[in-house]
């Protein structure tokens, strides 16, 4: 890139040129010429043959010629410049060659070529900084918009917004902390090669003191800083901010090319963490309205089993059973989360069912079985609107399917089926069968045990689950 220096063009200079070339291109010769009129013909004190008068008069028409071209070359170039100047504007180009020819030059032109070169490298340097910029911004929004059309796991939401940040803003290092109550929660973070609890202890101080003065904090890269606790610079810290809500803290380190952020930089950075607060109060009045209609479908679930006196508390009794199969089986508590919550309401289908069919004495038609058995479909249909309880879906669909193919309502097989809902449907069997129906009594432990060992001779249910339920069962823990 070209040298940035200032340069002045002698206007003062230029301008006395001119009018020197003028004199001496039209006055003089003039004044020489009137002169020698007045001393031959009106004085006569000049003897002077024609041919020497011819001689002297084409002389001076000569040296007028010469200081005319002078004058129009320097004109021409002037006119030459502008016009080269005036056609790269309008074709949005700029003649690289004629500029530098003319810097080569000497004078006043090749002082103007020279500034306008310096100029034109300038805007030009400018005009690729922009283009990056916006380049940069399209990425980002194009990649963000994406997320948020196709991610409803809103974890890899904000994981996936901060990595598309660190890429566009060609940052090392990022992080994003949700701050809940007194404590700050590491939602995601790139380019770190420690624990999170390295990372959190590494910026702590940065932590609280944006959740204590919610301004932006930015330590530029300078000469003598160097990484501390593993953090590069420059840094940018950016409260999440929205509607005077704290959601957290964006902070992004280092960057690749080790400079600092430009000021478009800091405009997009401070623009995602609007948008990441937005998105943090979203997914909390999400949660909210969520949390209250899962306990308005669970509040219904209970009012369809008080329909039914046989079927009180059954409900609550097959995601106890559920729940401590799952820990005996060691799947993780969120797995087991699920199975309690997909048990309270796997049979809020049967919201669906008549009384006189869910209250009937004795075997059920096959119409009206075939209703029945719609009951986990309608169960899922009435869940689908909760984004965040699609985990429960699945259980709740297919608690009634088996591994040989006959159950329903789409006849899942064998490894079709997860073991979260396989052991959903060891522990409803087990309770219906263990509990007072309108078609008979409860059975026993020993019949109940029975019946379920038959199922897995038949291949239905899962051997391993049975196993630990009974296990459970003989320790005095169901």
């Amino acid at each position: 890139m070209r040298k940035k220096e200032k340069i002045f063009i002698p206007y003062s200079s230029l301008l006395r040129k001119f009018n020197v070339y003028f004199i001496f291109a039209s006055l003089i010769p003039f004044l020489l010429l009137f002169y020698f009129y007045l001393q031959k013909v009106l004085y006569e004190k000049i003897e002077i043959k024609d041919f020497q008068f011819f001689l002297l008069l084409s002389g001076v028409g000569i040296l007028s010629l010469v200081f005319f071209f002078i004058i129009r070359n320097t004109v021409f170039k002037v006119v030459k410049l502008t016009q080269e100047l005036k056609g790269s504007l309008e074709r949005k180009t700029i003649d690289r060659e004629m500029i530098l020819r003319l810097e080569k030059g000497e004078g006043e032109v090749a002082d103007l070529a020279k500034v306008f070169g310096d100029v034109f490298s300038r805007l030009e340097e400018n005009i690729k900084e922009l283009e990056r910029t916006k380049r940069k911004l399209y990425s980002v929004v194009t990649r963000v918009g994406k997320t948020l059309t196709s991610i409803e796991d809103f974890d890899a939401l904000i994981s996936l917004i901060l990595e598309t940040t660190v890429e566009a803003l060609e940052a090392e290092k990022g992080a994003i902390f949700f701050a809940e109550e007194e404590k700050f929660e590491l939602k995601a973070e790139i380019g770190w090669e420690v624990s999170p609890d390295k990372i959190q202890e590494s910026l702590g101080h940065f932590l609280e003191w944006i959740k204590k003065e919610r301004k932006m904090l930015s330590l530029p890269l300078l000469e003598e800083t160097k990484d501390r606790r593993g953090i590069p610079y420059p840094i940018l810290c950016y409260p999440l901010l929205y509607r005077d809500k704290f959601w957290g803290v964006m902070i992004l380190c280092g960057k690749k090319e080790g400079r600092n952020f430009t000021d478009d930089e800091l405009k997009i950075a401070t623009n995602l963490s609007s948008q990441i607060a937005i998105a943090f109060e979203n997914f909390k009045l999400n949660q909210d309205i969520e949390k209250t209609y899962f306990e308005t479908m669970a509040a219904l679930a209970l009012a369809v089993e008080a329909r039914d006196p046989y079927s009180r508390g059954h409900s609550e009794r097959v995601g106890k059973y559920a729940a401590k199969i799952a820990k005996e089986l060691g799947l993780s508590e969120e797995e087991a989360k699920t199975l309690q919550d997909a048990a309270r309401l796997h049979d809020i289908g049967k919201i669906g069912v008549e009384d006189r069919i869910l209250r009937k004495e004795g075997p059920l038609s096959p119409e009206e079985r075939k209703i029945m058995c719609k009951h986990p479909i309608v169960g899922e249909n009435i869940l689908k609107p909760l984004k965040s309880f699609r985990r429960l879906l699945d259980p709740i669909r297919h608690h009634h399917e088996f591994l040989d193919g006959s159950g329903y309502p789409d006849g899942l097989k064998g490894a079709q089926i997860p073991l979260i809902t396989r052991i959903l449907t060891v522990a409803d069997i087990f309770d219906a069968l263990t509990t007072s129906r309108p078609y008979r009594d409860a059975l026993s432990y020993e019949e109940a045990k029975k019946i379920l060992e038959n199922y897995v001779e038949e291949g239905k249910i899962d051997k391993k689950v049975v196993e630990v339920l009974f296990k459970l069962i003989d320790k005095g823990e169901i």
